[in-house]
């Protein structure tokens, strides 16, 4: 009697451990195939640049028509055809050529704000020499938070350049006016006088 109840014993004591085997199998095959939960993609935020409203001025002149025959816009003159240093040509004009990168340094907010808000001259046949390589560029800042003065690339009127964020200037009235020189930029911002742009980096 005592035998049969220990064969009994080992008997369920033996199918209970296939069992929990089994049941142990069939758990780890379930997890090998379960992926593992989707973790949820980061949102790719794209940081906002510095948009601005800005005025460009160049080391420049106006000269007599005619003064330098088949030159052709763009072109640059040497020093020997200038009387004075290298240049390029252009053959018109908007009447804001004594408008010199130094004078951007003393502008106030305000001042500026006057300026960009004024009509744009109308483009004249009057041609010019543009002289140097560097653009300089006020412009007001639409925003509350005004980029660190340093390297920067930007956007201008739909054309990629670089340059430097010189300074940030901030009136009474919460105006900041940013100062920058541009040192890589498309030819086509040498005719252009108001722009529009942002900071990019």
């Amino acid at each position: 009697m005592r035998t049969e109840r220990a064969v009994y014993h080992i008997l369920a004591a033996l199918l209970f451990a296939a069992l929990c085997a089994w049941c142990a199998a069939a758990l780890y095959e379930r997890l090998e195939r379960t992926p593992p939960p989707e973790t949820p993609a980061e949102s790719a935020v794209s940081p906002q640049g510095a948009h601005f409203r800005g005025v460009l001025a160049r080391e420049e002149e106006r000269v007599e028509a005619g003064a330098f025959p088949g030159a052709v816009p763009g072109a640059r003159l040497a020093a020997n055809e200038t009387g004075g240093e290298s240049a390029l040509w252009f053959p018109s004009s908007d009447g804001l050529e004594g408008l010199a990168p130094l004078d951007l340094e003393k502008l106030t907010p305000e001042e500026l704000e006057t300026l960009l808000n004024s009509s744009p001259g109308e483009r004249l046949d009057t041609p010019r020499l543009v002289y140097g390589f560097t653009l300089a560029c006020a412009a007001l800042l639409d925003g509350d938070a005004p980029p660190a003065p340093g390297p920067c690339r930007l956007m201008i009127d739909g054309a990629e350049a670089k340059g430097r964020l010189l300074s940030v200037t901030t009136d009474a009235l919460g105006r900041r006016l940013l100062l920058l020189r541009l040192t890589e930029f498309p030819e086509k911002l040498y005719n252009e006088r108001f722009v529009e742009g942002e900071i990019l980096e």
